[in-house]
């Protein structure tokens, strides 16, 4: 004999799957209206190209293909202090090298959160802007004793200044991170903590808000 369904319920449901399913609902709104806020708040170099924070964040699925093909490993995953929602997602680190806009991050990106960039033209897409810091740089130290990242620079967006010290043309600078990856200070300045470099390339936002990192 064919059991009844019970209570009008319809097949297959069960008041516990109903509690189970709103409150998953209503975890997905909270998420939802909180995650977007704190996805704008992270405030670090994205790959060349990257959409808007807000918009990168909501597209990264965190696959890491990006990290694994480039070429100079200035690609890293974000580690867990940047929060949660940010972990696993790619930044950019000119610890021991400098982007060359390969385009490999853009053409493995499964969901298009990386558009094309010309390092030619920084308005439409640079990783950031190169920002020198009169603490740190030598050649503010004692004027002539460096200027290895006016040599260096592939984009011609250092010159020096009449006292022979580096000055950064913003308009072309991509934020290669070439300046950042030669500069000595950190071996010929004393030092103690942190990882900045007598030039550094900020993120937009931190220039705008006079290039501290």
């Amino acid at each position: 004999m064919q059991k009844s369904e019970g209570r009008g319920e319809a097949p297959g449901f069960s008041r516990r799957t109903l509690v189970i399913g709103g409150a998953a609902v209503a975890l997905g709104a909270v998420c939802g209206v909180v995650a977007m806020p704190l996805a704008a708040s992270v405030d670090v170099l994205r790959p060349p190209g990257a959409l808007a924070e807000d918009e990168f964040m909501a597209r990264c699925i965190r696959c890491e293909r990006c990290i694994s093909v480039c070429p100079t490993n200035v690609l890293a995953p974000m580690p867990i202090e940047q929060g949660i929602l940010a972990v696993r997602t790619p930044f950019v680190t000119f610890a021991n090298d400098s982007c060359t806009f390969c385009d490999q991050c853009r053409i493995v990106c499964p969901t298009a959160a990386i558009e094309a960039v010309d390092p030619l033209a920084p308005q439409t897409g640079r990783i950031g802007v190169a920002v020198v810091d009169p603490a740190r740089c030598v050649a503010f130290e004692q004027a002539g004793t460096c200027g290895v990242c006016v040599d260096a620079c592939p984009y011609g967006a250092l010159s020096f200044d009449d006292g022979r010290r580096p000055v950064v043309d913003a308009a072309v600078c991509n934020g290669c991170g070439e300046c950042v990856k030669i500069c000595p200070a950190n071996v010929l300045t004393s030092f103690s903590g942190g990882a900045t470099r007598g030039i550094n390339v900020v993120t937009e936002k931190q220039f705008a808000e006079g290039g501290v990192a």
